[in-house]
């Protein structure tokens, strides 16, 4: 089965999509699409996008313009990220959940999430956890664990008992 859709946008757009459904024999050909637009809208051209892909869309403010496509037989997901890319924009996919804003958006959400993070280390306990090795050596062990450990974090290896004392923040 082939559904196409049409729309016309400031009388000079036309954008054309097709996608194949249903047939068995073309289950490779699902979420490919043709598109051909000239000077249109990226709103809805990344609707059309969203609407072949079955998801649903968020944009953000700074998402607007004007953009030209011509791709055949295209995965949607592949051309809505080259579609992204000509204005400096970026997709974040959660479920069936696609976010769509500016790279300095994203950049800024991502450095904010790490400083959050790092302060959360920063100002989280330190635990000691003293954990005894049976069938390895403590100073083996202990030179493992030692790359995994937080800035704020030791291990110290008791010989005489075969026990690593760990000293970290808690990270779930």
């Amino acid at each position: 089965m082939t559904v196409r859709w049409s729309r016309l946008a400031l009388g000079t757009v036309v954008a054309v999509c097709v996608l194949s459904l249903g047939a068995p024999a073309l289950a490779a050909d699902r979420g490919k699409v043709d598109v051909d637009v000239v000077n249109a809208d990226i709103r809805n051209v990344l609707r059309l996008f969203a609407d072949v892909g079955h998801v649903n869309l968020v944009l953000g403010d700074d998402v607007s313009g004007m953009v030209t496509l011509r791709l055949r037989n295209v995965p949607w997901e592949a051309a809505m990220r080259a579609t992204l890319s000509v204005r400096g924009l970026q997709m974040e996919r959660s479920g069936n959940i696609v976010r769509v804003q500016a790279a300095e958006a994203f950049a800024k959400e991502r450095a904010a999430r790490l400083s959050a993070h790092e302060m959360c280390l920063a100002t989280a306990p330190v635990e000691t956890r003293i954990i005894r090795i049976d069938y390895a050596d403590a100073e083996q062990v202990a030179a493992l664990v030692r790359p995994t450990l937080t800035k704020r974090g030791s291990v110290s290896v008791d010989t005489r008992t075969n026990t690593i004392i760990v000293r970290d923040v808690r990270y779930d």
